[in-house]
């Protein structure tokens, strides 16, 4: 757990907008309630958002008035940086806004930290949050977390009591305790996480699989199977996946590995040496392994693949020939289209369409079956 927790100034608003995610059909708005998150995840692309970059150097001024060493949140995953007076704010916001705001729409808990983090739970912050958003907002909170603490018997009765109003996700991308406590620094292994899905789902307490990032690795053997069976996809309002895309963070969490694994040695040969065609079949093969499961189990229309489409191949490409399941997430062109001409060729036939059951995404179509080529794939990511 972390413990070197630094105060810096709130920000205004603590409710905005979320463009990411919408892109994502994730949520609308968000609601975040410190500036670091509580856990050291060494993948995590908040580090270098446009929040911590911005105000890189002033958070590292204040860690080092409090702490005594000048340190950046990139460089020690046992930094944590609060908002003092966040609940203030945020009860100052609402008191602006009509018990209806919110209404139809998806907050989620949170987009940029964990609102789960233990700093905020010992202080009470994200009880006390929570029941003001759904008191007083007519929002959807879509909870996001990697604190197997959500699905304790306090929590599960919290979301009773407010029926209708929250649907619960535990991030996973692996079912490695040993790896995640490398990479995933302080937050509950994969193993709890699942446990307390699974206790989440039997209570009756709405749930969504978000299996982001799934890591290389993962593919080995039946890796992205066993998850997927881990999560219950069938209890599951929809599935997010999502392939590992570097974020300048690449050697953090390739130190993760042993350097005779598979995983060494892919993350070396993507980022380190240029193979991205190495990462096309990853990404290709990861979206073939989940859709391939969920159409066998009659879940495909759950399925939300995110993916950020501009390094695939040419060759990979007609894996994705109907973009069913799919969300591109790399920014479009001037004409609305993929960046990639060979994905951009396939979305007039999926405009217009919607994933059926599914967030609002204009990129599915119906299911018109797994095609041969897919089969033709390797199941691991193998060696160069």
């Amino acid at each position: 757990m972390k413990s070197k927790v630094v105060r810096v100034p709130s920000i205004a608003q603590p409710i905005c907008r979320s463009p990411g995610f919408e892109k994502k059909r994730l949520s609308e708005y968000k609601l975040d309630l410190m500036a670091l998150c509580g856990f050291g995840c060494r993948y995590c692309s908040s580090n270098w958002g446009n929040y911590l970059r911005i105000n890189r150097e002033r958070f590292a001024d204040l860690t080092e008035q409090q702490l005594g060493t000048r340190t950046y949140p990139d460089d020690d995953p046992g930094l944590t940086m609060v908002w003092p007076d966040l609940l203030e704010r945020l009860e100052m916001q609402l008191r602006r806004h009509p018990p209806s705001w919110g209404a139809g729409r998806t907050l989620v808990f949170s987009m940029l930290t964990d609102g789960f983090s233990p700093v905020l739970l010992q202080a009470g912050t994200t009880e006390q949050a929570l029941r003001l958003v759904l008191d007083r907002t007519s929002f959807r909170i879509r909870v996001l977390t990697k604190n197997a603490a959500v699905g304790s018997a306090k929590w599960i009765q919290f979301f009773r009591e407010y029926p209708g109003r929250s649907v619960v996700g535990l991030s996973l991308g692996t079912l490695d305790d040993q790896w995640a406590s490398r990479v995933e620094i302080g937050t509950s292994p994969p193993s709890a996480r699942l446990r307390s899905l699974r206790r989440l789902q039997e209570a009756g307490v709405p749930t969504y699989g978000m299996l982001c990032p799934v890591f290389p690795d993962v593919l080995d053997g039946d890796g992205v199977e066993r998850l997927l069976d881990a999560i219950q996809p069938e209890v599951c309002e929809h599935v997010w996946a999502e392939p590992y895309n570097d974020r300048t963070n690449w050697q953090a969490v390739r130190d993760g590995y042993a350097t005779t694994g598979n995983g060494f040695h892919w993350l070396t040969e993507v980022y380190g040496r240029g193979r991205k065609d190495l990462w096309s079949r990853y990404a290709t093969n990861l979206y073939l392994r989940l859709r391939t499961v969920a159409h066998r189990d009659g879940w495909l229309s759950k399925l939300c693949y995110l993916l950020y489409e501009d390094l695939i191949t040419a060759t990979d490409a007609p894996v994705f020939h109907d973009l069913r399941g799919v969300l591109l997430q790399s920014k479009p062109g001037p004409d609305g289209r993929s960046p990639n001409p060979h994905i951009a060729q396939f979305q007039t036939a999926a405009a217009g369409s919607v994933m059926a059951g599914a967030p609002p995404a204009r990129r599915a179509v119906p299911n018109q079956g797994i095609p041969r080529l897919l089969t033709a794939l390797p199941v691991g990511v193998g060696k160069a």
